[in-house]
Parts: structure tokens; C-alpha cells; sequence
């Protein structure tokens, strides 16, 4: 059974299941002093291994409304079901969060509406429990002018970092807020640019009440900004911040993901293109410390050129710098991938921008980077919960920045486990090369996962929808 006649069984039974309660045999653990795991700083979303006990993962949230909404996606690649929990919070004033108890069966995934859970508010969140860990969850955005994809958190955190924000041409942003443990968190609001900060005295101490989402809307945003970068830190609690963009004028298009918990001295990307087939690409590159940054930007995947390494950049302290493929001379057309790093280890967030001709116009997404966590760990595996529904081509862009040629094979989540595509089983990827890759009608509405005999990168370009031209872009998830 695929994920999508999952989803209508879900909303058939939530009715009966929220007033008889679940049958899947779900029991919150018992309190207990024991600590299961120690975690360093929050990082980008991953694939946990399996010594958790229990694992949560927190999504960014989706719009409510007409023509809009959005499902989580919980893959279960085990042999045995996985049963969790769903919790929808929402920004709708006084009404508490709403719970759904699920299970997967084996090797698939199930697609859970939450609009069908909880439809009061203008955004939805979502926080998902899982008795005995396994899985990986992901998250899609419906709107008008597309869906975007957005792999959930393994964790909140007391701060979280964007660095391209755009609200050229009346383009419309909004930051989500989600506090989902009971007591109350105390957020504060950075706006950055190019030449200064701004703390605007309304969004200083604002009180995120505990099972809740707080939006800040385009209207306490900056305006006619092409780039200004945004911190979100709590003052007391820990939380989840996403950011919703609607791209107007020079920019086309929907986007909805989380910041990044965290600033890193190492950034990388899988997915670029120099023109004729990107109208632009732009990265923004964001300095939340105290100290300047000196940062090396390096492009990959070239052919004979092999790569191009521009002349370093300086990022100011508390600052955000625009960086163009336009600045970089002698970049062949075509793709690349990319990576940015801080000579002097001050710790940055980067961000992608890249716009795309679709049909007659444009569409734009943006992307936060692969952090150097999972490139120090020499990172072979990536997973996705939610795959392309249409067979076009480079869905899948694989960088291999091992030191060998790689070979890749792309998987799907069938009845016999882990299987490989047919034609797909190895794919070769030259060393600091990058390949496309597009998945036959076979692999459609199934997860994926990618397996390299190198480290490699893998994003994604999958489709706005069925009736929209372009691609959304989004990183799968390390493990």
C-alpha cells in the first residue's frame, strides 16, 4: 500500500480514532533519571541510528488555508511496524495541541494530513514520536505556488539562524515559531544586513506559550530587502523556527524549511547550475559571531576544468554577504556543486538561492547547506521520506567529494526491504563530480535512499506540483 492511500485511511479513521483513542499499542514512556544519549550542538536533520530508545522529531509546519496546507511523512524502513505519535500544534489563540496515534507498516511510510488532525489556525506544526526510535520523518508544504519539502529536526534549540530572506518586489515572508513542551519560552528577534543590525524593541522578550506556534508575518519584517539574514535566539526555553517565502517579482515560487540550529565553519551544496538553464544563483552567507569571518568559497564537478576556487571573502561580524556565481570568473556553464568554508574556523551559516526558467517564467528555491559535521563524518548514506510523484529527469543531484570515483545506488523501500531501482544500482559519479539523476515510473511516491562507495552529497529537485512548472529543491537526510 502506497503512502497516498495511506494518508485517505488516515483521514477516514481520525474522526473515530480521536474520540476512541488509538489501538496501535502507544504508551508514553515512563519518566526515568536514566539519560539515553549525550548530544552535542543541534545540527541539520539526520537519520538517528538505532541504540535511541525513543526519537522525536520536530517539523517546520505547514500553511492553513485555502489551497493550502501539508502532510508529515513517517518512513519505516524496519522489518518490524513502527507506532508513534502525531502532535499538530497551532497558531490559532487558546486551542491546545491534538493528538494522533499511528503505526507504519514495515518498509513503507505513511502520510499523515494535518489539516485532517487539527484545521483551526494559519499554520500547522508538528511533532512526531516514535516508541523504540527507527524511521525518518519529512514534511511537505502545500500552497498556491507550490509544495515545498522540508526533512523535520531530530531536536529544538535556543537558536536558529536564516540567512537568505528576500522581501523584493512585495514578496511575502513569514517566520514560524513553535514551542512544543508545556511551559512558556521567551524569544528575541535579530534582523541583519549588509551594513547593520536592527532589534525591533516589539520583538525582544516575546513569550512563545508552551504547545503553540507564534508567527511573525512580512508586516514586522524588513521591507524591499534583496538579502538580509534573521536570528532567532530564546532567552529562556528551547524552540523550532521555520520560515515560509513566497517569492515575488525577480524571484518566483513557495518555500517553507527550517533555519539552522547552529552556525559551522564548513557549508556544502550538491546542486548548482551557471546559466543558460539558471536565470541566477546566489549564495548568502551569514555571520552571527563576534568575529569577522574569512571565508573560501570552492566549486566542484567542472569536467576538465576540475574546480574553481574564487579569491576568499570577508563577512563582518553580526553581518550578511551576497556572493553570486556572477563573481566567479572562469566558472564553466553548466552544474556544480559548492562549498564555503571559514579559513579562520568563525563559525557561518550559508545559504543557497537559485532561480530556474519553469515553462514561461521562473521559479526560485533556496536551500541551507550540508553542515561540516556530516562531511567530517564521511557521510555514505542519505534518505528520503518523500520522493518524486513524477518521472522527470535530475531529480536526485549526487556530489561525490571523496578522493575516488563513486559508485551510487538509489533504493526504494519495497516489501523485500531495501531494493534497488532497476538501472540505478550503480551509478558512477566522478571524484568532486556531480550526476543527476532521474528515477523511473518504478521508483514514484516510494522513499528513497542513496548509497555511495564514497562520501557524497544528495539533494533533490523534485516538482512544484502537477500543474506547476519548476523544481523545489531540498537536502535528503545523512544516515
Amino acid at each position: 500500500m502506497n503512502r497516498r492511500i495511506l494518508s485517505q485511511v488516515v483521514l477516514v479513521l481520525l474522526p473515530i480514532a480521536l474520540l476512541i483513542g488509538s489501538q496501535v499499542g502507544w504508551k508514553s514512556p515512563p519518566p526515568a533519571p536514566v539519560q539515553f544519549a549525550v548530544l552535542g550542538k543541534p545540527t541539520m536533520p539526520f537519520v538517528p541510528n538505532q541504540e535511541f530508545i525513543n526519537s522525536t522529531w520536530f517539523c517546520a509546519g505547514v500553511p492553513n488555508g485555502a489551497d493550502r496546507g501539508g502532510a508529515v511523512i513517517v518512513a519505516n524502513p524496519a522489518d518490524d511496524p513502527l507506532i508513534g505519535r502525531l502532535t499538530v500544534f497551532t497558531d490559532a489563540d487558546g486551542v491546545g495541541p491534538t493528538e494522533f496515534d499511528f503505526e507504519v507498516t514495515p518498509r513503507d511510510a505513511l502520510e499523515l494530513n494535518l489539516v485532517g488532525v487539527q484545521n483551526q489556525g494559519t499554520y500547522l506544526s508538528a511533532m512526531v514520536e516514535i516508541k523504540g526510535g527507527g524511521g525518518f520523518v519529512e514534511q511537505r508544504a502545500d500552497h498556491p505556488d507550490g509544495s515545498a519539502v522540508s526533512p523535520c529536526s531530530n531536536s529544538t534549540s535556543n537558536e536558529w539562524h536564516f540567512a537568505d530572506n528576500y522581501t523584493l518586489n512585495e514578496s511575502r515572508e513569514d517566520l514560524i515559531i513553535t514551542n512544543p513542551f508545556p511551559d512558556d519560552a521567551i524569544v528575541n528577534f535579530q534582523f541583519v544586513s549588509s551594513d547593520g543590525t536592527r532589534d525591533p524593541g516589539t520583538l525582544q522578550g516575546v513569550p512563545v506559550a508552551g504547545h503553540s506556534v507564534y508567527v511573525v508575518n512580512e508586516s514586522q519584517l524588513s521591507k524591499d530587502e534583496i538579502v538580509f539574514a534573521v536570528s532567532v535566539v530564546a532567552s529562556r526555553g528551547r524552540v523550532v523556527a521555520a520560515r515560509a517565502q513566497q517569492y515575488l517579482g525577480q524571484r518566483q515560487g513557495f518555500t517553507l524549511s527550517l533555519g539552522s540550529p547552529s552556525a559551522a565553519t564548513g557549508w556544502w551544496f550538491a546542486d548548482g547550475d551557471n546559466p543558460p538553464e539558471a536565470y541566477f544563483e546566489r549564495f548568502s552567507i551569514y555571520n552571527p559571531s563576534d568575529r569577522e569571518a574569512v571565508v573560501q568559497p570552492d566549486f566542484y564537478g567542472l569536467g576538465e576544468t576540475g574546480g574553481v576556487t574564487p579569491a576568499e571573502l570577508l563577512v563582518p561580524a553580526h553581518r550578511v554577504v551576497s556572493f553570486s556565481i556572477t563573481d566567479v570568473p572562469g566558472l564553466p556553464a553548466g552544474q556544480h556543486g559548492s562549498q564555503f568554508i571559514s579559513l579562520n574556523d568563525t563559525p557561518i551559516v550559508v545559504e543557497r538561492a537559485i532561480t530556474r526558467r519553469a515553462g514561461a517564467g521562473y521559479a526560485t528555491t533556496v536551500v541551507l547547506g550540508v553542515d561540516l559535521y556530516f562531511i567530517e563524518a564521511g557521510t555514505t548514506r542519505w534518505s528520503m521520506a518523500i520522493g518524486s510523484e513524477q518521472p522527470v529527469d535530475g531529480v536526485l543531484v549526487v556530489l561525490n567529494i571523496g578522493a575516488f570515483d563513486a559508485t551510487v545506488a538509489v533504493k526504494t523501500l519495497d516489501a523485500g526491504g531495501e531494493v534497488d531501482v532497476p538501472g540505478l544500482e550503480a551509478v558512477v559519479v566522478p571524484k568532486l563530480g556531480v550526476s543527476r539523476i532521474a528515477l523511473p515510473e518504478t521508483a514514484l511516491r516510494r522513499p528513497l535512499i542513496v548509497v555511495g562507495s564514497q562520501p557524497i552529497i544528495v539533494e533533490r529537485l523534485l516538482p512544484r506540483s502537477a500543474a506547476l512548472s519548476g523544481r523545489s529543491g531540498s537536502m535528503a537526510l545523512p544516515g
